[in-house]
C-alpha cells in the first residue's frame, strides 16, 4: 500500500472515529491554497468547531510514531489553515486543532487542541 492509499485509510478510519464519538463531520480535504484541513468537524459535547489532522503509519515503529510528523512548521501549517478557513467564512465562535494518530487499523491517540 502506497502513502496516499495509508492516508486516505487513516483518515476514514479518523472520520469513523469521531462520528462514534458523536462529532459532526462538515467535511474532508479542504484545500486552502498551499494549506489543507484534512478533516473539518464540530464536536457536539463541547460545542466547538474542530479542525482535525490525521497522521498514519500502516505499522507500529517506536522510532517513527506518528506524532513525529507533527512538527512546529505543520502546526504553524495547521493555524493558518484554520484561520484562512474562519476567514473565508467569516467563523467567529469556539474552535480548535486535534491530531488523530492512527496505526494500521486503529486509532492510536486523538491530541485535543494542539494549537
Amino acid at each position: 500500500m502506497n502513502h496516499l492509499q495509508t492516508g486516505k485509510r487513516g483518515e476514514a478510519l479518523a472520520v469513523a472515529y469521531l462520528q462514534k464519538k458523536k462529532y459532526k463531520i462538515y467535511g474532508q480535504n479542504i484545500r486552502l491554497g498551499r494549506d489543507e484541513i484534512d478533516v473539518l468537524a464540530y464536536d457536539i459535547e463541547e460545542r466547538m468547531l474542530v479542525f482535525v489532522e490525521v497522521k498514519t503509519r500502516s505499522r507500529y515503529d517506536p522510532d517513527f510514531l506518528p506524532a513525529l510528523g507533527v512538527t512546529q512548521r505543520k502546526k504553524r501549517a495547521l493555524r493558518r489553515a484554520a484561520w484562512k478557513w474562519m476567514y473565508q467564512k467569516e467563523y467567529e465562535a469556539p474552535w480548535r486543532i486535534d491530531v488523530i494518530l492512527v496505526i494500521g487499523s486503529r486509532i492510536y491517540k486523538h491530541i485535543k487542541q494542539i494549537h
